[in-house]
């Protein structure tokens, strides 16, 4: 005999066969003294089991908490990177650039926009960057009528498309894609630029029109992005 049946509980004893605890009826399986009730139907996919607190188990969709990705792309000698999707989800989103190189010497750039498309015109931006280099000299730029945040700190400075040059950045859009404030952004940037100085960079940013924000795009100044990615994040505050 493989299986014995007793007022419907099921108990396997063949070899390599399952073991199906089962319900009467509308009847549940419970565990121990009976004080944990398991569910009878499967979740939905990527579910967790969770305890109501009063003895009942039950598949819940996890919460999102923490650093969620809302988006992820690879470089590939592309003109720019852009993510969208981002929305009124999260208040804060990171925007994470990774190994950064540039096909020929130019100037890094970051630009948002919405469903109609990335704003590129020609006064739509502000910004101001600071630094202060590994020997210890400091230099700054900023404007106030610009097609792109820079992420330099001077308007005629450029990262060399040499071997081994390049950008890093992590930044924060500060207000979610329905905001009313107009779309701000800070972060650290460090560059490494045509000499072997280096200048760790805060930056400071701002598309002046109020937006319904969506997307978010990297690009340099000429030429297309070599190689790196640009991770974009939604960080949730509960």
């Amino acid at each position: 005999m493989s299986d014995l049946k007793v007022d419907g509980i099921i108990a396997s004893t063949g070899t390599n066969t399952n073991l199906t605890l089962q319900g009467k009826g509308t009847g549940k399986v419970d565990i121990g003294d009976g004080a944990l009730s398991f569910p009878d139907a499967d979740g939905d996919a990527n579910q967790v089991i969770s305890t109501t607190g009063s003895g009942v188990l039950q598949f819940v969709t996890p919460a999102a908490a923490g650093w969620n990705i809302i988006g992820t792309v690879v470089a590939s000698d592309d003109a720019s990177l852009t993510i969208t999707g981002l929305d009124s989800t999260y208040d804060t989103y990171a925007i994470g650039l990774s190994d950064m190189e540039c096909a020929s010497n130019a100037t890094p750039y970051l630009r948002v926009g919405d469903s109609g498309g990335v704003d590129s015109g020609a006064s739509d931006y502000g910004y101001g960057v600071s630094g202060t280099s590994q020997a210890g000299a400091e230099e700054s730029h900023g404007d106030t009528g610009a097609s792109a945040i820079h992420l330099l700190s001077a308007s005629t400075s450029t990262v060399s498309s040499a071997a081994g040059k390049g950008i890093g950045a992590m930044l924060f859009l500060h207000r979610p894609g329905d905001g009313t404030m107009q779309p701000c952004i800070s972060g650290t940037v460090i560059p490494l630029w045509t000499s072997t100085s280096i200048y760790p960079l805060h930056v400071g940013g701002v598309r002046f029109s109020v937006i319904t924000l969506d997307r978010v795009q990297f690009l340099w100044s000429t030429g297309n992005v070599k190689t790196g990615r640009m991770t974009v994040w939604g960080i949730a505050h509960a």
